[in-house]
């Protein structure tokens, strides 16, 4: 059995993820380089080898493997400060094995379909002119990864 690569997992996330060995109108070498900005001391992932490997088109997130341990992937929100956070931030959304992604994907369209039946229905306001709804949808964070049962929750917001 072949194992499958990271540019075939990324396909199966979906049209929101761009991997990184496509082309795109964003600069991917600065994705990189603002998630080394970001993590600061404090962050769970400093001094990790992180390879970002895809990016969000409707938001910050990153999609990274870990180079130590290639069985490890993580979901991180860039917050694009272009410093050193403090705190939880940069939040991770998601860590784990790509299963834990996939879940975690999972539960983010299961959010998105619930909405979206919810404004047909009436019983949620729409998006308005500016892009945004009347509430964000909240998706807990997936955390499966052992070694790090502290990492701190990132949920996931969409607008």
């Amino acid at each position: 059995m072949r194992e499958m690569k990271d540019t075939d997992r990324v396909a199966g996330l979906g049209d929101d993820w761009c991997d990184l060995s496509e082309g795109c109108d964003l600069d991917h070498t600065a994705l990189s380089h603002e998630l080394r900005t970001e993590v600061h001391p404090a962050h769970p992932f400093f001094g990790a080898a992180l390879e970002v490997i895809a990016h969000r088109w409707s938001n910050d997130d990153v999609l990274c493997r870990h180079l130590d341990t290639p069985a490890r992937y993580s979901i991180i929100h860039l917050t694009w400060s272009r410093r050193e956070e403090i705190g939880s931030c940069p939040t991770i959304d998601a860590d784990g094995e790509w299963s834990h992604i996939v879940a975690y994907e999972d539960g983010i369209d299961a959010a998105l379909s619930a909405a979206e039946a919810l404004e047909r229905d009436g019983r949620r306001t729409p998006m308005g002119s500016a892009g945004t709804p009347s509430r964000p949808l909240v998706v807990e964070a997936v955390h499966a990864w052992p070694e790090d049962p502290a990492t701190p929750p990132g949920p996931f917001r969409r607008g």
